[in-house]
């Protein structure tokens, strides 16, 4: 064989290769791109996903049509689900946007990136305290108004401009989810997990926390609360902060307020919400003296809505994060296998059941349901 036919074959052996590749990593589609058709057996759950939430979230929503948002970090992810009845009673469209380990200026870039490419009308966010302490208290003078942000890896900035840079970002987004060895793995690993349990996230964008359940299953709940609470416990023995609302030392109220009057602006009706969290984390909380400094994030958020809802006119505040019978649920002092908590996973992440309760309160006016869990604080 001549060099010239050899180098030919190999090059059209690495183009069919190539080819291959692509096609197969397609039709797995393992981040959830593309939402090509799921098969069971084949690509229905998103085995690798988890460390591609991000990624997958930039597109997902787009291969649906959506009129209302899910927006915040994994607890809303886990917990409030686009399925609940209501949402549909109530006309609405969800998409389940929560993204794991985001702060707060992040989750409402991707919720507007959202908003400028689909017919949003309602969304729901979700407000964490945790997502507002800052390990220094020092004034950050660095600090860009959300409105004015000018980069970032979305189609849209939060001004409501074409990211200029949106071409870029989508050829290495493809690159990865299409060409890459990485994506090539994450297919095969896709294909080879397919079962009842495994990492996955729906087209509405939920975790149906089938991992979760697998955990569960396996060691029991205690290991998953014993796990997260010595996780909780290194964290919050470091020192933090809360700053001010109104102080330099933080974005995050303004980058709310921003968000907020973007939403007004558009004729979205906003319903911000606090998490539940399980006793054993509030209990970890009041040890490390931290609750006082809840209160006063409460009080600022109250004030927080209260401003921006007397400028908005469609505005709510539910308050589920206080005391109430679900969070009381007591924990198996031994390891026992398969014996799941009716209402959290572990002490910061509640299940979809007492999610569904919380959807049951925001949206009972829309949907003929009894109100159960949380409370109304604004209006």
């Amino acid at each position: 064989m001549s060099p010239q036919s050899y180098l030919a074959r190999m090059a059209i052996f690495g183009l069919l290769f190539g080819l291959i590749v692509v096609l197969l990593n397609w039709l797995v589609d393992p981040y959830a791109i593309f939402e090509v058709k799921r098969i069971p057996g084949f690509n229905q759950n998103k085995i690798d996903i988890n460390n591609f939430t991000a990624l997958s979230k930039k597109y997902q929503s787009q291969s649906g049509t959506y009129n209302a948002l899910i927006v915040g970090n994994s607890r809303v992810e886990l917990g409030i689900s686009p399925s609940h009845h209501c949402f549909a009673e109530a006309g609405l469209q969800v998409y389940n946007v929560g993204l794991p380990g985001a702060g707060i200026r992040t989750q409402l870039q991707y919720a507007l990136n959202i908003m400028y490419q689909q017919p949003v009308q309602r969304v729901l966010l979700s407000l964490d305290f945790s997502d507002f302490l800052s390990r220094s208290n020092q004034i950050n003078d660095a600090v860009i108004p959300l409105a004015s942000v000018e980069e970032n890896q979305l189609e849209y900035l939060p001004s409501g401009k074409v990211n200029p840079s949106r071409f870029g970002v989508k050829v290495v987004d493809y690159y990865k989810s299409l060409f890459s060895l990485d994506s090539l793995v994450s297919s095969i690993v896709t294909v080879a997990g397919q079962g009842r349990h495994g990492t996955d996230r729906e087209r509405s964008g939920f975790n149906p926390a089938k991992d979760f359940a697998d955990a569960v299953y396996v060691e029991g709940s205690k290991a998953l609360f014993d796990q997260k609470m010595h996780n909780l416990e290194k964290k919050y023995s470091q020192t933090w902060f809360l700053p001010d609302r109104n102080s330099q030392a933080d974005n995050s109220y303004a980058d709310i307020a921003s968000f907020l009057a973007i939403s007004g602006d558009r004729g979205v009706e906003v319903t911000l919400f606090t998490n539940p969290f399980h006793e054993s984390y509030w209990a970890l909380l009041q040890r490390h003296r931290l609750m006082p400094l809840y209160e006063r994030w409460l009080q600022d958020i109250k004030a927080l809505a209260r401003v921006s809802g007397a400028d908005m006119g469609a505005l709510q505040l539910w308050n589920f994060s206080e005391d109430s019978i679900y969070i009381h649920e007591m924990v198996p002092a031994t390891a026992v296998e398969n014996e799941p908590l009716s209402w959290f996973w572990e002490p910061a992440h509640y299940k979809k059941e007492l999610g569904d309760l919380m959807v049951n309160a925001m949206l009972a006016k829309d949907c003929a349901v009894a109100v159960s869990l949380g409370r109304q604080v604004v209006p």
